[in-house]
């Protein structure tokens, strides 16, 4: 591990990888966001481009799959969500490098967490925050980024917290294009698993249960040769907390005769939604404190957590289904 300074002049909220590992992103309480591209020779990052992006705190960065292109969406406490698109034709370092597209102010809240959903979705993103309300967006129009639509509103507390106490919120995807779309979201102390139905509507499928405190982070696995997901969770409770859900097919769709099923093949094929099943694999207190960061490598084998004791530590399952801590990194100098 290799520290650099970033330059930013308060804490840095969030960092993120671009779809190559080529670029990183991070924000920070100085309401900017700066862009980092790695050189190849060196090794060592350096600066693109740096811009004030929001008038308050900016907590959440994320980059779209990048058939879309070079975008970025980033939220803020002040309330909205900007996407910003890069101008290649522009200089390095001019601060003009990134043009505002679009910013989406639905929000009563401060913004918690904003993350752009899987590329087989559509040009899609979530966002949600402490007014406890879960947004969607779609680029209707992939040739025009400047127009964005608010297809989804779900209210994920009945009552939203005091702006005095302390809260968060995080989001994740799932990733796989071979399952329903599903997003995990959590809102306080809970995290739930929403899944669209036959009514193109979210629907809670699940509950991630044995949360202690704030839930500060979730990551759901890439399921590349697994026939079930992992989802993992960071916990101000101390706890990384790592769970299995298996789809299963309800009772009258396993039971349907195949007469039925051929006969009705095609009205039922878009119907049938299948339930989930969560358990709880594991749950590690390694840290001693609180868990600040969760997240999967790109094939899902390796989780990694990063907690208030300054330490990265890399997880990885054993024969037996069993996740053990395999490394750790003092990030501190």
């Amino acid at each position: 591990m290799r520290p650099f300074d970033s330059g930013h002049e308060d804490l840095i909220h969030d960092v993120a990888y671009d779809f190559y590992g080529r670029y990183v992103a991070t924000c920070s309480s100085d309401q900017h966001i700066k862009v980092f591209k790695l050189d190849k020779e060196t090794t060592k990052w350096e600066l693109s481009d740096s811009w004030k992006a929001h008038n308050s705190s900016i907590v959440s960065v994320d980059w779209a799959s990048p058939e879309y292109g070079r975008i970025i969406a980033s939220a803020s406490y002040d309330k909205t969500v900007t996407i910003w698109e890069e101008n290649p034709e522009q200089e390095e370092n001019s601060g003009r490098r990134w043009n505002k597209l679009c910013t989406l102010n639905d929000s009563t809240g401060s913004l918690y967490s904003v993350k752009f959903a899987p590329s087989h979705l559509g040009l899609r993103l979530a966002c949600v925050g402490n007014d406890g309300i879960l947004r969607m967006y779609d680029a209707l129009e992939p040739s025009d980024l400047r127009s964005w639509t608010l297809t989804t509103e779900i209210k994920c507390l009945a009552i939203p917290p005091e702006n005095n106490l302390q809260s968060d919120f995080c989001l994740s995807w799932c990733p796989s294009r071979f399952s329903t779309e599903k997003i995990a979201v959590s809102a306080l102390e809970q995290a739930y698993i929403y899944q669209r139905g036959s009514d193109n509507k979210l629907h809670v499928a699940a509950k991630l249960l044995g949360h202690k405190g704030l839930v500060r982070s979730m990551s759901w696995a890439p399921s590349i040769g697994r026939w079930y997901q992992l989802i993992a969770t960071g916990c101000k409770d101390g706890k990384v907390r790592i769970y299995k859900v298996t789809e299963k097919l309800s009772d009258a769709q396993s039971s349907s005769s195949s007469d039925d099923l051929q006969n009705d093949e095609d009205e039922r094929a878009g119907e049938s939604q299948p339930t989930l099943e969560v358990e709880l694999l594991s749950e590690h207190d390694d840290h001693k404190s609180e868990v600040w960061s969760v997240s999967w490598n790109l094939t899902g084998t390796i989780l990694s957590s990063a907690g208030e004791d300054g330490k990265v530590r890399l997880w990885k399952s054993t024969y037996s289904n069993e996740f053990k801590c395999m490394s750790v990194i003092n990030a501190k100098q």
